[in-house]
C-alpha cells in the first residue's frame, strides 16, 4: 500500500533549507580542494573551476570522484 506522507511547511522548509547547505558546501569543498591542489596546473584549474561553476552538483561530484587524485 502506497502511503503519501504529508509535510507541512516548517518540515518542508527545513529539508529544503539543509538540502541547499549541504549542496553548497559540497561546491565549496570541491573549490577549495582545487585551489590547494599542487598536483595540477593553472589551466587544469581553470577548466575544473568553469566545469564546477557551470554544472555545480555533478561537477563538483566528478571532481571529488575522479579528478582529485589524478595528475595532469
Amino acid at each position: 500500500m502506497l502511503t503519501l506522507v504529508n509535510f507541512g511547511s516548517n518540515e518542508l522548509a527545513g529539508m529544503v533549507i539543509l538540502i541547499a547547505v549541504l549542496w553548497l558546501a559540497l561546491i565549496l569543498i570541491a573549490l577549495y580542494h582545487i585551489t590547494r591542489n599542487n598536483q595540477v596546473s593553472f589551466v587544469v584549474k581553470v577548466l575544473w573551476f568553469i566545469i564546477i561553476i557551470s554544472a555545480p552538483f555533478i561537477g563538483s561530484i566528478i571532481y571529488l570522484i575522479w579528478g582529485k587524485n589524478k595528475e595532469f
